[in-house]
């Protein structure tokens, strides 16, 4: 699915990530468990 063809397409996740906040964090505005770490990616915060 992703590689060097989807190298520009990083909506999918940001949309993916949102998804899962709606359904997991009790505030998906303010996230506790799914944390987006800047220049980084994502970090899962159990």
């Amino acid at each position: 699915m992703w590689g060097p063809a989807h190298l520009k397409e990083t909506h999918y996740l940001r949309v993916y990530l949102a998804s899962l906040r709606r359904k997991l964090e009790p505030d998906p505005s303010r996230p506790r468990h799914l944390i987006t770490e800047p220049g980084m990616g994502y970090r899962f915060e159990p």
